[in-house]
């Protein structure tokens, strides 16, 4: 299906007969009413009749959002290899360490600025929990894990998902399919060994800068009692892990718990219904993934991913009236988790 009709896959099933999300171009879509190509029409809805149109509008905002606040800059602290790029990091100095990322993927823009949100919160929000955070926890937030992958989505493929290495003569690898605990163990199409699929795993495991940068950086903390990675979209919380069906031996007893009840805090602000379970089971058998490696080799205590808004509607160019909102639910969860692994003695409270 996908070498007849040039589809470029959104989302992967999650059970036989599911469905999926995906991007076509109008001949492709041609090929597909007239049912050639060698394959047979599947059911179909058209979720996003012009996505060109979609993009336009993005960028028409983003101008005028370039103009408001042109006086804004960015500061960066860490390089990667390709570009001189620098991944961002914000630390403090507690012994607990909460960490956040986001754009690991690149076209998944909403991630960013949820991440951004969170910051604004923690530095100049009105929560007046914040102080409690502060006491307990040192927040590790790096807003862009992909910086070279996120430059095209900004200059030259707005769907762009992998990072900016050369691949032959394709272009870049899935860092979530990178990462070096039981890398390259899974069959299903949410990895691939073709250097030009979005979901590339790349030739050998920590061969993206990014993960592996990343991941020293999380095993150099002394005691990392979260990991929150950020990604849109499908609104799902999702735990480890997604190399093997069998869950981790604390997933009853705690971890799905904790999801059930982060994602009932974050229904609680709006009303958006998010979906909590492991990756294997509740999105698609997938290996590589920071999430894994962050409870199997990093010893995180709460591993989440988040798969934010939306469901299909917009997709990856969520609106931006859908940033506040989206930040709001989210601060939920972060506040709900970060209380229950207190209440649990899972961090050290001595200060």
């Amino acid at each position: 299906m996908e070498g007849s009709w040039g589809l470029d896959y959104f989302t992967h099933h999650r059970r036989i007969g599911g469905n999926v999300d995906a991007r076509i171009s109008p001949e492709g879509y041609r090929l597909l009413s007239n049912s050639e190509g060698g394959a047979k029409m599947p059911n179909y809805e058209i979720l996003i009749e012009d996505m060109q149109l979609l993009l336009d509008q993005e960028n028409q905002e983003n101008e005028e959002y370039q103009r408001k606040w042109h006086s804004i800059k960015a500061q960066a602290s860490r390089k990667t290899k390709r570009s001189g790029l620098d991944l961002n990091d914000a630390a403090g100095d507690n012994e607990n360490a909460n960490v956040s990322a986001s754009l690991q993927h690149s076209r998944e823009w909403i991630t960013g600025s949820v991440v951004e949100y969170l910051i604004y919160q923690l530095l100049v929000g009105t929560d007046t929990r914040v102080a409690r955070y502060l006491k307990k926890y040192t927040f590790h937030i790096i807003p862009i894990m992909n910086p070279d992958g996120f430059i095209i989505t900004q200059t030259t493929d707005r769907l762009h998902r992998k990072n900016a290495q050369p691949e032959g003569d394709c272009l870049g690898t899935d860092i979530n399919r990178n990462w070096n605990f039981h890398w390259n163990e899974t069959s299903s199409d949410a990895s691939s060994t073709d250097p030009c699929a979005y979901n590339y795993r790349g030739p050998k495991a920590f061969s993206t800068p990014e993960a592996t940068n990343i991941a020293r950086y999380l095993k150099s903390l002394p005691n990392v009692a979260s990991y929150m990675d950020f990604h849109s979209y499908a609104q799902l919380l999702l735990t480890p892990y997604g190399y093997t069906s069998v869950p981790p031996a604390n997933y009853d007893s705690y971890l799905k718990p904790l999801a059930d009840g982060a994602v009932k805090a974050l229904k609680a602000v709006h009303g958006t219904h998010f979906q909590a379970g492991d990756i294997y089971h509740t999105i698609y058998p997938a290996s590589g993934s920071s999430i894994d490696y962050a409870m199997g080799e990093a010893n995180v205590s709460v591993p989440f991913g988040f798969e934010l808004r939306d469901t299909g509607l917009f997709g990856f160019i969520l609106p931006a009236d859908q940033i506040i909102p989206s930040g709001q639910e989210t601060w939920a969860p972060l506040y709900f988790y970060s209380r229950q692994l207190e209440d649990l003695n899972m961090i050290n409270t001595e200060f």
